[in-house]
């Protein structure tokens, strides 16, 4: 499973590189800015889905953007870092018990060792 490596302020996290469509960095991408809740990309509006509120840590700002795809709706979720596209076997990815996560949609989905600590699989099909 391909996975791209963020940090979302102290936490290390990964998502599906399959459901990232584009980084958007705002320093370089002048069609790009935040209005609220949303963010407006190239004439169209998403949603932003905060991570930092979901992992109990206030946002700050954010140097890029994931422009995530789900099979519902696509949405924009702030990441402090992305670092790499990395190839995990679904086998090193333990599922996270469901009593953990109160509400149906959930933010995260399993857990593995990158070899120095643990990360974390954010679910895409939850978040969005």
């Amino acid at each position: 499973m391909k996975l791209l490596m963020v940090s979302v302020g102290e936490g290390r996290y990964a998502v599906p590189a399959d459901a990232v469509a584009q980084i958007v960095d705002p320093a370089v991408e002048v069609d790009f800015h935040l209005e609220e809740s949303e963010a407006v990309y190239r004439g169209e509006r998403f949603p932003v889905l905060d991570l930092h509120a979901a992992v109990g840590e206030r946002r700050g700002p954010s140097p890029v953007y994931l422009l995530l795809e789900g099979s519902r709706r696509r949405a924009i979720v702030p990441v402090d870092g992305a670092e790499a596209i990395r190839d995990v076997p679904a086998g090193d990815i333990a599922p996270l018990p469901a009593f953990i996560f109160a509400r149906p949609r959930r933010a995260f989905r399993g857990v593995f060792s990158d070899g120095r600590d643990p990360r974390l699989l954010l679910d895409e099909n939850g978040l969005l």
